[in-house]
């Protein structure tokens, strides 16, 4: 082999080369704008994606648009679908919060399904916010700055008219159970709307504890580590089981996938409300009603996972919590 290739493919040579990419790319960790490479790139992520999830997994996933009707061939209503090109800016908020890993993909496949048109929504308005320390971690960075994703800051996040969210964070995804579905939700994400007049969308990842089961009766030591690192470092990692129940297997069981797109909840719902806090506990409550009717209709209309509870829990922000002490 010629010695210049080999010098190339040194491990020495390799660090330096990406971590010229790395500068180059690290501007797309906030910019307003998609990668260039994003067509090619996706349609390649979606053609594995789909080959590894639903040919490989036999893990079909599908969307479910709550406001639409079905037609007899199954497909969902177009007349639906167009309730909401009128939310010209909008907020969509996922939960469960757990792996994520079967939804990487989901907008690009909704897109190859021609949902975002009919719908009148363009990917290229579209974002997501990510936790920071995704976007240290080679590869992984590449692949969620290529899909849309941008660090959940209000800095970035900040003149963007359509990105979406998980509102419960690394907190929520530490706290998963197998029987229940645990939705934990700050006033943040609702005061964001509020100041940007963001219509708010809840996604529910329906499937999302049945693909990968949270591991339950974890050791309190390691539960403790858990959330120091979370609390320390703003770092998380989830533990969970497999196909045929073995740990940390990354072979899902084999089932349905079901996403959940609820009502779209109108920003003008608190146009009148001159007080912040009683605006935010207004759309709070719709949030939460809307979420529990979403859940419980996709239980009824699948008849799976009967056995399972939803837990919300609204946490206080450290300014309340803080106010909370004073007051005791």
């Amino acid at each position: 082999m010629n010695p210049l290739y080999v010098v190339a493919l040194s491990p020495p040579a390799l660090a330096v080369l990406y971590g010229c990419w790395f500068a180059y790319s690290f501007k797309y960790h906030s910019a307003r704008v998609h990668v260039p490479w994003r067509r090619f790139v996706t349609r390649m992520i979606l053609m594995i994606d789909c080959f590894i999830w639903e040919t490989c997994c036999g893990v079909e996933r599908k969307l479910h648009f709550s406001p639409c009707k079905k037609d007899r061939t199954g497909l969902t209503d177009d007349e639906g679908l167009a309730k909401y090109k009128k939310h010209k800016k909008i907020m969509w908020t996922a939960c469960p919060h757990h792996l994520l890993i079967p939804s990487f993909a989901f907008a690009f496949k909704a897109e190859r399904d021609n949902i975002h048109a009919r719908m009148g929504v363009s990917l290229d308005d579209i974002f997501t916010a990510a936790a920071s320390v995704l976007f240290y971690i080679p590869i992984i960075r590449d692949i969620v700055i290529t899909l849309g994703g941008r660090v959940a800051s209000p800095e970035v996040l900040n003149g963007m008219k359509m990105f979406a969210l998980a509102p419960g964070g690394i907190h929520e995804m530490i706290r998963q159970d197998e029987k229940a579905d645990r939705i934990f939700l700050r006033t943040g994400f609702l005061r964001f709307a509020i100041k940007k007049q963001l219509d708010i969308t809840p996604i529910y990842l329906f499937d999302e504890n049945s693909v990968y089961k949270p591991l339950s009766n974890l050791p309190k030591s390691l539960v403790t580590f858990q959330r120091y690192c979370h609390r320390k470092f703003g770092i998380g990692f989830s533990m969970w089981k497999g196909r045929w129940d073995i740990p940390f297997n990354p072979i899902p069981y084999k089932c349905e996938y079901l996403v959940g797109v609820g009502v779209p909840i109108p920003i003008d719902t608190v146009k009148g409300v001159k007080d912040d806090d009683e605006a935010i506990e207004i759309l709070m409550d719709k949030y939460v009603a809307e979420v529990k009717r979403l859940f419980k209709e996709m239980q009824e209309e699948t008849g799976r996972r009967g056995d399972v509870k939803l837990v919300v829990e609204r946490l206080m922000r450290r300014s309340e919590r803080q106010g909370k002490k004073k007051d005791v």
